[in-house]
């Protein structure tokens, strides 16, 4: 599945509203057992909310001030992104962020992202944005840039910070925080991009067959060019990888530019009748081992 295409890109403009649409809307990269669904987490109104805030983005742009910087780290960005929605869409109630799980002796176990409540049901939210390669979308051999995060691994972490309110300390925690935890249901929002050869499939267990999905080529292989003038391309800072880009001409460059970036994330662009460049794929390119 190709995210980038949905129309919802061709309506926000503003960066920032763009990343926390895709939060909200973008299909699982692989299948917990326990997804919040899109329908709860976005709401009745959600559609006009993100448009309404997309016309005014200041209140979410002076809510990321606060919390910034975030350096490169990608997962405390979206965490803040969740946040400002949890606090402020109309169906949603924000209890606890972050909250500590510690054992007799103060030690931290663990911490739950949220617990919020969605039309009146309280939850345990896990939220974990990756993005992971593999020429033939082997979900045991699928990894990041950095080749120590493998999809298998988090997958599993994933499941232990679930259960983390189900346990004894867990739920000491949540009474300490006033919450009853007899009446909460884990769920995961996992977002991100699989990358793969074109040729691949993505049938294997727990990837989500319609996830988002880019093109993966190794640190040998040359990135993939056009030979017409109608695209252009865009390397992605780490902090804008969670929607599709959207760019203006200045950062719009030509295939050339390409022989500068060794590795990362890459969004093929076309132009639309707004001006700007929008991304139409995504490539992923290995780093040399």
């Amino acid at each position: 599945m190709n995210y980038a295409l949905d129309a919802l890109w061709w309506r926000l403009t503003d960066p920032n509203v763009r990343d926390l649409a895709s939060i909200l809307t973008a299909p699982p990269l692989w299948h917990s057992g326990c997804e919040l669904g899109v329908r709860e987490l976005l709401g009745e109104a959600g559609f006009r909310c993100l448009l309404a805030l997309d016309s005014n983005p200041e209140p979410l742009q002076q809510h990321l001030a606060q919390e910034a910087p975030f350096g490169h780290r990608l997962g405390l960005y979206a965490e803040s992104l969740l946040a400002f929605w949890l606090n402020t869409a109309p169906h949603a109630q924000l209890y606890a962020r972050n909250l500590s799980v510690r054992d007799d002796n103060g030690q931290t176990l663990g911490a739950l992202d949220f617990v919020a409540g969605l039309n009146g049901r309280l939850y345990h939210i896990e939220l974990t944005c990756k993005y992971y390669g593999d020429a033939e979308a082997r979900p045991s051999e699928m990894v990041g840039l950095n080749r120590s995060d493998r999809l298998t691994d988090k997958a599993a972490k994933l499941q232990q910070q679930l259960a983390w309110s189900a346990a004894p300390q867990g739920q000491t925690a949540l009474q300490a925080a006033d919450i009853k935890p007899e009446n909460i249901t884990r769920v995961s929002v996992v977002r991100g991009i699989g990358f793969a050869a074109a040729a691949a499939t993505w049938q294997a267990q727990p990837l989500n067959r319609y996830g988002w999905h880019g093109l993966y080529i190794n640190h040998t292989q040359p990135w993939p060019r056009s030979d017409g003038l109608d695209a252009r391309y865009y390397p992605l800072p780490p902090l804008h990888l969670l929607a599709p880009a959207r760019v203006p001409p200045v950062y719009a460059l030509t295939s050339d530019a390409l022989d500068e970036v060794a590795y990362g994330q890459v969004a093929r662009l076309e132009l639309r009748p707004d001006g700007c460049w929008h991304e139409t794929a995504r490539i992923m390119r290995a780093k040399a081992v």
